[in-house]
């Protein structure tokens, strides 16, 4: 067997420990959304059910700044995963257990900013 591939399927050990990771991880993740949804049902804040509520330009105008802040939201999110060492050894450390160049997470960034913006613009139509 090719030596560069050897590692590229992990082991079920390692694919466990990630499930268990995800599932700490996931209350943490719903929050921001519930919090949003529960502000919009509320009225403290602006929500546009159809775009023919505001202008195409306001509504690209809007998606964008929301893209930004949600992008910087997860950057800083991300660093502060890598500052905080508590957070880093229970949540984040075994994140990187992937990070080789012989499987696909060096390429899952590429993908997630499309993924993102296809999802955000199907949500708000």
């Amino acid at each position: 067997m090719d030596t560069l591939f050897a590692d590229a399927i992990p082991s079920t050990k390692a694919m466990l420990l990630q499930i268990s990771v995800a599932m700490k991880a996931m209350p943490w993740y719903t929050a921001l959304p519930t919090v949003s949804e529960f502000m919009i049902e509320k009225g403290w804040t602006r929500c546009f059910a159809r775009i023919s509520d505001v202008s195409w330009l306001a509504y690209l105008v809007y998606l964008m700044v929301y893209l930004v802040i949600v992008e910087f939201g997860i950057y800083w999110m991300h660093r502060e995963l890598h500052d905080i060492k508590p957070l880093y050894k229970l949540l984040h450390a075994t994140h990187h257990i992937y990070n080789k160049e012989n499987t696909l997470s060096p390429f899952a960034g590429k993908f997630y900013f499309l993924l993102l913006s296809v999802s955000m613009f199907l949500v708000a139509v």
